[in-house]
């Protein structure tokens, strides 16, 4: 397997860009690497920028949000396509989403439509990206909700949204993701407003499915718990800005920014002891205009004169653990 990323963000960012108004930017000079056959982590507070930079990816933002500056590189042989720079309703941007590109979208039952039954709804698709004749895709779309483990699979593909219960229109949702085996799959909070034990089957399935597959996943979420269990890399997101890259066993062993360490110690305990939670003091500041200074520098116990006028660049720590904070000797500023 390949050590060169399938999907690769740099330096992306994302803004709003109202009539007559100068645009705001909401995430600031992104980098995501997605390697085959592993997931990538993307963690932080609601409103954090997690939801826009997995719809940036696949070039999904609806107006007025827009691609700033930065490039989504998805390799080819012949050359990276870069998604930043086609146009979002295209020929070129639609025959990548859904065909190399999957999408799991938060909520299933506004993602799914509710007038058309699920699996017309996965082999549309198929139809679309394969060329399949609607008999041979609908065949197609059973098996994939075999595949993501629905039972009596031919019956539930006749039935609509609204017959099914919230794991199993998740589970769907999973199935028009990887119906075309995509390369590359954007899980964005996968999990969420389901019980605890479909929550564990659900992510479960994800984790079999990216390694037989060989997809190369990138999973949104606020869990550090999914995160320990699921990733093998992760990146913490804070008010736009990834101020943490790490392999998941380095970041919780050694969290080295005041925001992480922050989000950790505010984790309970399951060793059974009674210790008072230690919440970020503080709130997220709304979004407004471009930041001056480290963005979590506000909220920092720790935080330095310097960390109120410049942004830390990010640090090369030990073992692929990245840092941008000026607690690190090595840090600079990014140059304005």
């Amino acid at each position: 397997m390949s050590d060169a990323p399938v999907l690769q963000i740099r330096r992306l960012s994302v803004e709003v860009a109202a009539v007559g108004e100068r645009p705001v930017r909401i995430t600031h000079a992104v980098d995501l690497a997605l390697h085959a056959g592993r997931t990538m982590a993307l963690v932080g507070e609601s409103g954090c920028g997690k939801s826009v930079t997995a719809l940036a990816a696949i070039n999904l933002l609806s107006p007025p949000l827009r691609i700033g500056d930065g490039e989504i590189l998805l390799r080819e042989s012949g050359g990276d396509v870069d998604i930043a720079r086609l146009r979002p309703g295209g020929a070129a941007m639609r025959s990548l989403r859904g065909r190399r590109i999957g999408m799991i979208f938060q909520d299933p039952m506004s993602a799914l439509d509710p007038v058309f039954p699920v699996g017309e709804q996965i082999a549309e698709g198929l139809r679309l990206h394969l060329g399949l004749s609607p008999r041979a895709a609908l065949e197609r779309a059973i098996e994939g909700l075999r595949l993501v483990g629905i039972p009596a699979a031919e019956q539930r593909a006749r039935e609509y949204p609204f017959q099914l219960s919230g794991g199993m229109r998740q589970r769907v949702m999973i199935a028009i993701a990887i119906a075309c085996a995509p390369e590359v799959l954007i899980a964005d909070e996968p999990s969420t407003a389901l019980d605890v034990t479909v929550q564990a089957q659900i992510l479960e399935l994800l984790r079999d499915l990216g390694l037989r597959l060989g997809m190369a996943t990138l999973l949104i979420t606020h869990d550090l718990g999914v995160v320990a269990e699921n990733a093998d890399a992760v990146a913490v997101m804070y008010r736009g800005f990834v101020v943490e890259r790490a392999p998941v066993e380095a970041l919780f062993a050694a969290p080295a920014h005041p925001y992480t360490r922050g989000l950790l110690a505010s984790l309970p305990s399951l060793d059974g002891g009674r210790e008072r939670l230690r919440p970020i003091s503080g709130q997220v500041p709304p979004i407004g205009p471009d930041i001056v200074g480290c963005p979590f520098a506000d909220r920092c116990a720790q935080a330095m004169a310097e960390c109120h006028r410049l942004m830390p660049a990010t640090t090369s720590l030990d073992g692929g653990h990245e840092v941008a904070c000026f607690l690190h000797s090595a840090a600079v500023a990014v140059p304005a």
